[in-house]
Protein backbone atom coordinates (compact mmCIF):
# COMPACT_ATOMS: atom_id res chain seq x y z
CA UNK A 1 0.00 0.00 0.00
CA UNK A 2 1.27 3.42 -0.78
CA UNK A 3 1.38 5.84 1.86
CA UNK A 4 -1.26 8.32 1.22
CA UNK A 5 0.91 11.15 3.62
CA UNK A 6 3.43 10.91 0.55
CA UNK A 7 0.74 12.04 -1.53
CA UNK A 8 -0.55 15.06 1.13
CA UNK A 9 3.33 15.96 0.87
CA UNK A 10 3.84 16.06 -2.41
CA UNK A 11 0.45 18.04 -3.28
CA UNK A 12 1.42 20.27 -0.64
CA UNK A 13 4.56 20.77 -2.71
CA UNK A 14 2.47 21.07 -5.75
CA UNK A 15 0.89 23.93 -4.82
CA UNK A 16 3.91 25.40 -3.17
CA UNK A 17 5.08 25.36 -6.47
CA UNK A 18 1.87 26.87 -8.17
CA UNK A 19 1.87 29.84 -5.64
CA UNK A 20 5.66 30.66 -6.82
CA UNK A 21 4.60 30.96 -10.42
CA UNK A 22 1.52 32.47 -10.00
CA UNK A 23 3.11 35.49 -7.65
CA UNK A 24 5.99 35.68 -10.34
CA UNK A 25 8.17 34.55 -7.80
CA UNK A 26 11.23 32.15 -8.99
CA UNK A 27 10.75 28.31 -8.61
CA UNK A 28 13.16 27.14 -5.97
CA UNK A 29 13.91 23.20 -4.89
CA UNK A 30 14.23 24.16 -1.54
CA UNK A 31 10.84 26.30 -0.45
CA UNK A 32 8.93 23.20 -1.75
CA UNK A 33 10.92 20.72 -0.35
CA UNK A 34 10.39 22.28 3.19
CA UNK A 35 6.82 22.28 2.52
CA UNK A 36 6.56 18.72 1.48
CA UNK A 37 8.97 17.41 4.45
CA UNK A 38 6.57 19.80 7.34
CA UNK A 39 3.40 18.54 5.75
CA UNK A 40 4.55 14.75 5.93
CA UNK A 41 6.21 15.16 9.36
CA UNK A 42 3.13 17.14 11.18
CA UNK A 43 0.41 14.24 9.07
CA UNK A 44 2.87 11.74 11.01
CA UNK A 45 3.17 13.41 14.44
CA UNK A 46 -0.81 13.70 14.22
CA UNK A 47 -1.19 9.96 13.44
CA UNK A 48 1.07 9.32 16.45
CA UNK A 49 -1.19 10.69 18.50
CA UNK A 50 -4.27 8.96 18.05
CA UNK A 51 -3.87 5.70 18.33
CA UNK A 52 -6.58 5.33 16.60
CA UNK A 53 -4.99 5.45 13.61
CA UNK A 54 -2.91 2.53 11.85
CA UNK A 55 0.88 2.89 12.38
CA UNK A 56 2.97 3.79 9.48
CA UNK A 57 7.12 3.37 8.48
CA UNK A 58 9.51 4.78 9.80
CA UNK A 59 11.66 5.46 6.13
CA UNK A 60 9.51 8.42 4.81
CA UNK A 61 10.08 10.09 8.26
CA UNK A 62 13.65 9.78 8.30
CA UNK A 63 13.71 10.93 4.46
CA UNK A 64 11.50 14.23 5.74
CA UNK A 65 13.88 14.33 8.68
CA UNK A 66 16.77 14.74 6.26
CA UNK A 67 15.19 16.94 3.46
CA UNK A 68 13.41 19.52 6.32
CA UNK A 69 17.32 20.01 7.56
CA UNK A 70 18.73 20.51 4.30
CA UNK A 71 16.15 23.01 3.50
CA UNK A 72 15.89 24.67 7.40
CA UNK A 73 19.33 25.93 6.70
CA UNK A 74 18.91 27.47 3.43
CA UNK A 75 15.53 29.75 4.60
CA UNK A 76 15.62 32.64 5.79
CA UNK A 77 15.12 33.28 9.55
CA UNK A 78 11.42 34.75 8.55
CA UNK A 79 10.25 31.52 7.12
CA UNK A 80 11.82 29.92 10.32
CA UNK A 81 9.71 32.13 12.85
CA UNK A 82 6.52 30.83 10.28
CA UNK A 83 7.65 26.73 10.29
CA UNK A 84 8.20 27.16 13.96
CA UNK A 85 5.11 28.98 14.93
CA UNK A 86 2.69 27.42 11.85
CA UNK A 87 3.87 24.23 13.54
CA UNK A 88 2.32 24.60 17.29
CA UNK A 89 -1.24 24.79 16.52
CA UNK A 90 -0.96 22.09 13.52
CA UNK A 91 0.23 20.10 16.43
CA UNK A 92 -2.79 21.37 19.15
CA UNK A 93 -5.10 20.33 16.27
CA UNK A 94 -5.16 16.71 16.75
CA UNK A 95 -4.17 16.66 20.66
CA UNK A 96 -6.76 15.13 22.57
CA UNK A 97 -6.75 16.79 25.90
CA UNK A 98 -7.64 14.28 29.00
CA UNK A 99 -9.98 12.17 27.01
CA UNK A 100 -12.07 14.66 25.24
CA UNK A 101 -12.51 15.55 21.41
CA UNK A 102 -9.44 16.87 19.63
CA UNK A 103 -9.47 19.96 17.42
CA UNK A 104 -10.44 18.64 14.56
CA UNK A 105 -13.42 16.79 15.89
CA UNK A 106 -15.19 19.82 16.48
CA UNK A 107 -17.68 20.89 14.12
CA UNK A 108 -16.79 22.70 11.24
CA UNK A 109 -13.19 22.97 12.51
CA UNK A 110 -12.26 20.96 10.46
CA UNK A 111 -12.11 21.87 6.71
CA UNK A 112 -11.20 25.71 7.11
CA UNK A 113 -8.24 25.00 9.61
CA UNK A 114 -6.68 22.25 7.16
CA UNK A 115 -6.79 24.71 4.20
CA UNK A 116 -6.40 27.60 6.43
CA UNK A 117 -3.02 25.82 7.41
CA UNK A 118 -1.98 24.71 3.74
CA UNK A 119 -2.72 28.36 2.54
CA UNK A 120 -0.06 29.69 4.84
CA UNK A 121 2.15 27.02 4.01
CA UNK A 122 2.08 27.14 0.48
CA UNK A 123 1.72 31.21 -0.37
CA UNK A 124 3.57 32.30 2.95
CA UNK A 125 6.97 30.62 2.47
CA UNK A 126 7.22 31.12 -0.90
CA UNK A 127 6.90 34.90 -0.45
CA UNK A 128 8.96 35.07 2.95
CA UNK A 129 11.36 33.09 1.11
CA UNK A 130 11.70 35.42 -1.80
CA UNK A 131 13.22 39.26 -1.37
CA UNK A 132 10.87 40.43 -4.68
CA UNK A 133 8.02 42.20 -3.67
CA UNK A 134 4.63 40.64 -4.74
CA UNK A 135 1.15 42.22 -6.01
CA UNK A 136 -1.72 42.44 -3.17
CA UNK A 137 -4.57 41.71 -5.29
CA UNK A 138 -2.97 38.99 -6.87
CA UNK A 139 -2.15 37.73 -3.46
CA UNK A 140 -5.53 37.67 -2.42
CA UNK A 141 -7.30 36.39 -5.13
CA UNK A 142 -4.72 33.79 -5.23
CA UNK A 143 -5.21 32.88 -1.58
CA UNK A 144 -9.12 33.19 -1.90
CA UNK A 145 -9.07 30.26 -5.42
CA UNK A 146 -6.88 28.30 -3.22
CA UNK A 147 -8.90 28.59 -0.56
CA UNK A 148 -12.07 27.17 -2.19
CA UNK A 149 -10.55 24.28 -3.76
CA UNK A 150 -9.14 23.10 -0.83
CA UNK A 151 -12.17 23.17 1.40
CA UNK A 152 -13.78 21.06 -1.38
CA UNK A 153 -10.91 18.71 -1.08
CA UNK A 154 -11.00 18.51 2.67
CA UNK A 155 -14.62 18.13 2.84
CA UNK A 156 -14.20 14.96 0.21
CA UNK A 157 -12.06 13.40 2.34
CA UNK A 158 -14.69 13.85 5.06
CA UNK A 159 -17.06 11.94 2.60
CA UNK A 160 -15.32 8.59 2.99
CA UNK A 161 -15.26 9.31 7.13
CA UNK A 162 -18.95 9.81 6.77
CA UNK A 163 -20.29 6.43 8.72
CA UNK A 164 -17.47 6.47 10.77
CA UNK A 165 -18.08 10.15 12.17
CA UNK A 166 -21.41 10.00 12.53
CA UNK A 167 -21.16 6.78 14.77
CA UNK A 168 -18.52 8.84 16.77
CA UNK A 169 -20.84 12.25 16.83
CA UNK A 170 -18.65 14.46 15.03
CA UNK A 171 -20.89 16.96 12.62
CA UNK A 172 -19.24 17.15 9.55
CA UNK A 173 -20.67 18.45 5.76
CA UNK A 174 -21.13 14.93 4.95
CA UNK A 175 -22.94 13.66 8.11
CA UNK A 176 -25.27 16.32 7.87
CA UNK A 177 -26.13 16.93 4.14
CA UNK A 178 -25.62 12.92 3.25
CA UNK A 179 -23.22 11.78 0.22
CA UNK A 180 -24.90 12.49 -2.47
CA UNK A 181 -25.71 15.79 -1.85
CA UNK A 182 -22.58 16.75 -0.64
CA UNK A 183 -20.68 15.21 -3.76
CA UNK A 184 -22.72 17.05 -6.47
CA UNK A 185 -23.03 20.25 -3.98
CA UNK A 186 -18.90 20.10 -4.46
CA UNK A 187 -19.14 19.55 -8.19
CA UNK A 188 -21.50 22.47 -8.83
CA UNK A 189 -19.72 24.67 -6.88
CA UNK A 190 -16.37 23.20 -8.27
CA UNK A 191 -17.51 23.72 -12.10
CA UNK A 192 -19.16 27.73 -11.07
CA UNK A 193 -15.29 28.52 -9.78
CA UNK A 194 -13.67 26.95 -12.72
CA UNK A 195 -15.35 29.28 -14.62
CA UNK A 196 -14.51 32.11 -12.61
CA UNK A 197 -10.59 32.47 -14.00
CA UNK A 198 -12.04 32.86 -17.26
CA UNK A 199 -14.14 35.57 -16.56
CA UNK A 200 -13.37 37.53 -14.19
CA UNK A 201 -9.56 37.23 -13.47
CA UNK A 202 -8.27 37.76 -17.18
CA UNK A 203 -5.85 41.22 -16.21
CA UNK A 204 -4.71 39.24 -12.52
CA UNK A 205 -2.91 36.18 -13.71
CA UNK A 206 -1.61 35.08 -17.58
CA UNK A 207 -3.89 32.74 -19.66
CA UNK A 208 -1.86 29.79 -18.44
CA UNK A 209 -2.42 30.30 -14.54
CA UNK A 210 -6.39 30.51 -15.99
CA UNK A 211 -6.37 27.19 -17.13
CA UNK A 212 -4.41 25.96 -14.20
CA UNK A 213 -7.27 26.50 -12.03
CA UNK A 214 -9.83 25.38 -14.75
CA UNK A 215 -8.63 22.43 -14.63
CA UNK A 216 -7.88 21.81 -10.55
CA UNK A 217 -11.95 22.77 -10.50
CA UNK A 218 -12.91 20.67 -13.13
CA UNK A 219 -11.17 17.75 -11.89
CA UNK A 220 -12.25 18.28 -8.34
CA UNK A 221 -15.52 18.00 -9.81
CA UNK A 222 -15.38 15.05 -11.43
CA UNK A 223 -13.47 13.52 -8.27
CA UNK A 224 -16.82 14.53 -6.31
CA UNK A 225 -18.93 12.91 -8.80
CA UNK A 226 -16.56 10.04 -9.36
CA UNK A 227 -15.82 9.29 -5.26
CA UNK A 228 -18.23 7.40 -2.76
CA UNK A 229 -18.05 6.83 0.62
CA UNK A 230 -16.58 3.42 0.28
CA UNK A 231 -14.01 4.02 -2.37
CA UNK A 232 -10.49 2.92 -1.15
CA UNK A 233 -8.51 5.72 1.09
CA UNK A 234 -5.72 5.75 -2.17
CA UNK A 235 -8.15 6.11 -4.28
CA UNK A 236 -9.37 9.59 -2.35
CA UNK A 237 -5.60 9.96 -1.61
CA UNK A 238 -4.84 9.56 -5.60
CA UNK A 239 -7.96 11.28 -6.85
CA UNK A 240 -8.16 14.60 -4.33
CA UNK A 241 -4.82 15.01 -3.77
CA UNK A 242 -3.74 14.10 -6.87
CA UNK A 243 -5.25 17.68 -8.34
CA UNK A 244 -2.67 20.01 -6.16
CA UNK A 245 -0.02 17.45 -7.29
CA UNK A 246 -1.15 18.15 -11.28
CA UNK A 247 -1.02 21.56 -10.71
CA UNK A 248 2.81 21.94 -9.40
CA UNK A 249 3.65 19.11 -12.74
CA UNK A 250 1.85 21.72 -15.10
CA UNK A 251 4.25 24.82 -13.16
CA UNK A 252 6.90 22.87 -13.71
CA UNK A 253 5.82 22.58 -17.44
CA UNK A 254 4.85 26.17 -17.73
CA UNK A 255 7.99 27.48 -16.37
CA UNK A 256 10.50 25.09 -18.86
Amino acid sequence: MVDTHLWVAAAAAGLELFSSHALGLPLLMAPAALVAASTLLIYRADGWIDKDRPSRGVLPVVLALGVFAWSWTLAPDAVRWLVGFGALPCLVYGWRWRGRRCLRELPGIKPFFVSGALIVSTIGIPCLWSTQGVDPVRLNILAGMLFALLMGNVTLFDLRDQGADAGRGIVTVPVVLGANKTRYGIAICSVLLGLAPLLTMQRVFSAQIHHCFTMAFVGTAICAVSLVPDSSRLRYAMCVDGIPLVLGVATLVIAS
